[in-house]
This record gives C-alpha cells, sequence and structure tokens, in this order.
C-alpha cells in the first residue's frame, strides 16, 4: 500500500503536466492550422512542431524569411517576429520611446542616435550597437527612416539591424485569425524595403 502511494504522489503530478502539454499542442495545432493557407500566398511552407512556435519559413526576394507566431499565455499577449536574414554592416535597434524613457536608457546597449529630423527624433529612439558611423550613414537616408516609420505605424514596436539577420517584432494573438495572407505579405513587403538602400 505504502508503494502504491509513493508512486501516486509521483505519476499524477506527471500525468497532470503531460495533459497539459498535449493540450497546448492540440490547441496551438489547431489554431496553426490557418497558417498552411497563408504560407503558399507568401512563397512559404508552414511549421508546426512540439517544442517551438509555429512558423512559416519561405524566401521573399531572394532572402530567407521566418514569420514566427508567438502565442498567448497567462501574462503575455502574444506576438509575432518577423526575421529577414540578411547581414547588415552594423548594429542597430529602433523603437518608440516607452513610458519609462529614463529606465530604458540604463537598460540599452549602444548609444543613441540623433538625427536631425526632429520629427524621426522624437519618435523613435534609435540604438548603435556596433558601427555607429555605418548606423548613421543609414539613418542619414531619408527614405530609410519614412520606411522604419512605416513599419512602427503598422503595429511593430521594435526593429533590430544585426549581423544575421532584420527582426521585427510586434504583440498580438496572431495564431487566432490575427492574420491574413495579404497582412503577411504586406509586412514582408515593408520589411524588404529596409534592405534597399543600405
Amino acid at each position: 500500500m505504502h508503494f502504491l502511494k509513493e508512486w501516486s504522489e509521483f505519476l499524477l503530478p506527471l500525468i497532470v503536466f503531460i495533459g497539459l502539454f498535449v493540450l497546448r499542442y492540440v490547441s496551438q495545432f489547431v489554431k496553426a492550422r490557418q497558417l498552411k493557407d497563408i504560407a503558399p500566398y507568401i512563397n512559404g511552407e508552414a511549421v508546426v512542431r512540439p517544442f517551438s512556435n509555429p512558423r512559416i519559413r519561405g524566401i521573399y526576394m531572394g532572402t530567407p524569411f521566418q514569420l514566427i507566431f508567438l502565442p498567448t499565455g497567462r501574462n503575455t499577449p502574444g506576438g509575432l517576429q518577423l526575421k529577414l536574414a540578411f547581414a547588415f554592416p552594423f548594429g542597430l535597434e529602433i523603437r518608440r520611446p516607452g513610458v519609462t524613457q529614463g529606465l530604458e536608457q540604463l537598460f540599452q546597449r549602444g548609444g543613441r542616435i540623433e538625427t536631425g529630423d526632429d520629427t524621426f527624433d522624437e519618435a523613435v529612439i534609435a540604438r548603435a550597437g556596433r558601427d555607429r558611423e555605418k548606423a548613421e550613414l543609414y539613418l542619414d537616408n531619408p527614405v530609410n527612416r519614412e520606411a522604419i516609420l512605416a513599419i512602427l505605424d503598422e503595429g511593430f514596436e521594435e526593429v533590430r539591424f544585426t549581423e544575421r539577420e532584420l527582426l521585427l517584432m510586434k504583440r498580438g494573438d496572431f495564431l487566432s485569425g490575427g492574420m491574413s495572407p495579404e497582412r503577411a505579405l504586406h509586412d514582408l513587403e515593408l520589411a524588404a524595403r529596409l534592405m534597399q538602400r543600405l
């Protein structure tokens, strides 16, 4: 009897954990079915696997891309990460100023860039992580600044240029019908504009 009690104390939490995992995966798989409709429209394929977020990956204008769908949680609204595999000759992070601007400046890497364009400088916080001069030259082009503002106006909260990729992030429940083929293509078009004038 004592033996059964010990095993039940071990097995019950394990069964609950496995049940919750299976429920989460099935729920995520059902929600991710819409990705199979979107993927061909943007020359991609839907990828839904255990232990990873659902995504669409493919090639856009010769550049590999991924749309990664972050599921909603108890304390998170979910989100979308758009990644384009493109090597930038500088490190740059751009986002809208937040309500805790003073704290943001303390914990962010790189120095802030002022472009001299008051509209742009008031609308965003731009920080260069490496090769600051090249990042400044990139932002010196008004077409690039307009493209960045267009992306932020579409709900993306952060634009990050790295030596491996361009990363755009926005929050929302895009797995539960918040994404259409037209919307995905539009987001890719906006992101691709950032690579055209280096």
